[in-house]
């Protein structure tokens, strides 16, 4: 693994495209970026978009990966030696890369009572881009963060006993517990563990939530060494007013 402040199309041709074996290979940026070429093309890409993933295949294979959250590149050829360079958390690059939570109808203050999240937790916003597929697009995303839960509070109805079937199916691990106020109410707090989930049930998961219309309301989780990251996908991806908002607090 490499990682780096900063890339162009430049620096990623020149530094680690011209460093593959000769091959033909499919790129592809799993969103509208798919095409198989020879690495004498490899150098003559012009569109790519570099705010999204970009996979290197050979033969159905990954070779080489570069991830934009982490800005990293990651190469599975032992061949290919890269320099390594220090790490940069997700905690740090989301924060570089991010601005203040323009906060529409007080969506934190909405999300820390929902979530029972501290008062004095800080709230960044980042980009997403139009995509063609946002399902495809988002379970990408959330492979490249380490998303490893999700939570969520539901009424007891049709798309919970779905996520519980999906689960169940899976074999996901996850906890469904009673969170109303009240003894009659029908809310549920669901919580599931995503370390065992591969991408294609993962896949199946964000295309539940999506066609659901209630992806705004789930609470996606990331483990660093220093704190827990909340991760909301607010917006249309496909209209492009896509936009990622994460929650943490400082110590």
């Amino acid at each position: 693994m490499n990682s780096f402040q900063t890339m162009d199309l430049f620096t990623l041709k020149t530094d680690y495209l011209s460093r593959l074996p000769v091959g033909s290979y499919r790129v592809t940026d799993y969103c509208e970026l798919d095409v198989i070429v020879t690495k004498s093309q490899l150098g003559r890409l012009q569109y790519v978009d570099l705010t999204l993933p970009l996979g290197v295949y050979i033969e159905g294979r990954l070779f080489l990966l570069y991830d934009p959250y982490h800005r990293a590149i990651y190469s599975t050829h032992a061949q290919v030696d890269y320099p390594n360079e220090q790490s940069i958390s997700a905690v740090d690059f989301l924060c570089a890369n991010s601005r203040d939570f323009h906060d529409p109808d007080s969506y934190s203050l909405k999300s820390e009572d929902l979530y029972k999240l501290s008062s004095d937790s800080q709230w960044r916003e980042f980009g997403l881009p139009k995509v063609q597929s946002s399902p495809s697009f988002l379970s990408h995303l959330f492979k490249s963060l380490n998303v490893n839960s999700f939570q969520a509070v539901l009424k007891k109805n049709r798309f919970l006993s779905d996520l519980k079937g999906w689960a169940d199916v899976t074999k996901c691990e996850y906890s469904v517990e009673h969170y109303g106020k009240w003894m009659w109410s029908n809310e549920y707090m669901m919580t599931c563990h995503l370390q065992n989930v591969c991408e294609g049930e993962f896949l199946q998961l964000i295309t539940m939530i999506e066609e659901s219309d209630e992806l705004e309301g789930f609470r996606f989780l990331i483990e660093t060494e220093t704190s827990i990251l909340s991760l909301f996908i607010l917006g249309d991806l496909k209209r492009g007013d896509g936009v990622g908002v994460f929650q943490y607090e400082i110590d």
